[in-house]
């Protein structure tokens, strides 16, 4: 029963995961996107927040991915320089296969194409993984970035010319959406006190 409520707190605990890569993106857009989507009463998993003091950092965020609804990866050009940013957006990808999560890709000042088929800086970032990683781990992430990339999302650039604000009204109107839907088809269970 114990083990049945601590699932239940877990699946409940966030509903979004955002990903970025700090350097490129923490203090500017995915700061602006994770305030927006608290502010509309989501719960978006944060990996500066205090309550992680002292835990496995690397444990929570696995457990956010397993658990949240939708994942949010924005994809800047320095993205997959990050063996991290690579693991979360497998281990996203393979959430969506088997858990049926949504992946809703920000294409923050790149072009589709050079994620899905690594062209360009994104590309060459990639590649300097080739010869350090071991083949199988490579060719995860590099599929995982084909999939992702081949996704219907949000290319930066074409939103109000870049404007940001409308990007992060965009992305919070959808998530909100879709987790609505979500809610008005999942079964209610009886809780026992």
């Amino acid at each position: 029963h114990l083990h049945f409520l601590e699932k239940k707190r877990r699946e409940s605990q966030y509903q979004v995961f955002l990903a970025f890569r700090g350097p490129d993106t923490r203090h500017s857009l995915a700061a602006y996107l994770y305030i927006s989507l608290v502010a509309a009463g989501i719960r978006v998993f944060n990996d500066a927040d205090p309550s992680l003091i002292g835990k496995d950092v690397d444990h929570e965020i696995c457990n956010a991915i397993d658990h949240c609804k939708i994942s949010i990866p924005i994809l800047s050009e320095d993205y997959p320089s990050s063996h991290w940013c690579l693991d979360e957006l497998a281990q996203m990808v393979e959430c969506k296969r088997t858990k049926r999560q949504k992946i809703l890709p920000i294409f923050y000042k790149v072009r589709t194409s050079h994620v899905r088929d690594l062209l360009g800086v994104f590309g060459e970032k990639m590649l300097k993984h080739e010869k350090i990683v071991d083949e199988c781990t490579y060719e995860r992430w590099k599929l995982a970035l084909k999939e992702v990339g081949s996704f219907k999302g949000w290319v930066s650039e074409r939103i109000a010319n870049g404007h940001e604000g409308v990007l992060v009204k965009e992305v919070v109107k959808e998530v909100s959406r879709l987790l609505k839907n979500t809610q008005a088809h999942e079964p209610h269970h009886y809780m026992p006190n």
